[in-house]
């Protein structure tokens, strides 16, 4: 583990039962995360969340992504909608946040989590949703490709770039900001997005 991540991972309780969660398999991590979600989301939710994790760690695989980058894909897939067993509202992304960093989960994945809305959130916007007034904007590659992959699923419906590009022009046609920073975060993929 390197030394930023022992960093982040500092912040992490000890005897929590996810600290340690990267250092696992990609096939431990999946089972953990299954059985924590089981308890928390409907039928519904999990259903999405296994198609986005679809979508994510193929294109992490396509990016030949190392190890460690992979793995947070794809905890950050399994548990970007965890939120949802509290609100189904723009918040869930933060509620899920705050909900794995109480459980001690490395701030990573929790940041994966909080920035997933749409192509992130500005300060701004955040506070129009009535979220605490900060960016909400996926810095990371990590945090992109969950972004990106939760976009790309419509429930469980894996669209097209040209589906969600039509999608996304129609609902943001007023909020060119907004309209770009979903066509840039899809550019930002474009070799490795079906």
């Amino acid at each position: 583990m390197s030394l930023e991540s022992k960093k982040l991972n500092s912040t992490n309780t000890r005897e929590s039962p996810y600290s340690r969660l990267l250092e696992k398999s990609e096939k431990e991590i999946a089972e953990i995360l299954t059985a924590y979600l089981k308890e928390r989301v409907d039928e519904e939710v999990f259903r999405h969340i296994l198609v986005v994790v679809d979508v994510a760690t193929k294109i992490a695989e396509r990016l030949k992504l190392d190890e460690e980058s992979r793995k947070l894909v794809l905890a950050g897939a399994m548990l970007h909608d965890v939120g949802r067993c509290r609100s189904h509202g723009m918040d869930h992304a933060v509620i899920g946040a705050e909900m794995l960093r109480k459980d001690g989960f490395d701030e990573r994945i929790a940041k994966i989590v909080e920035r997933h809305i749409g192509a992130g959130l500005t300060a701004k916007e955040a506070k129009s949703f009535g979220l605490p007034e900060k960016d909400y904007i996926p810095e990371t590659i990590e945090e992109k490709i969950v972004a990106l992959a939760d976009n790309l699923v419509s429930n469980r419906k894996v669209l097209s770039k040209e589906e969600y590009l039509r999608a996304v022009k129609e609902k943001f046609s007023n909020q060119p900001d907004v309209l770009e920073r979903h066509i840039k975060l899809l550019e930002e993929f474009e070799g490795v997005v079906d």
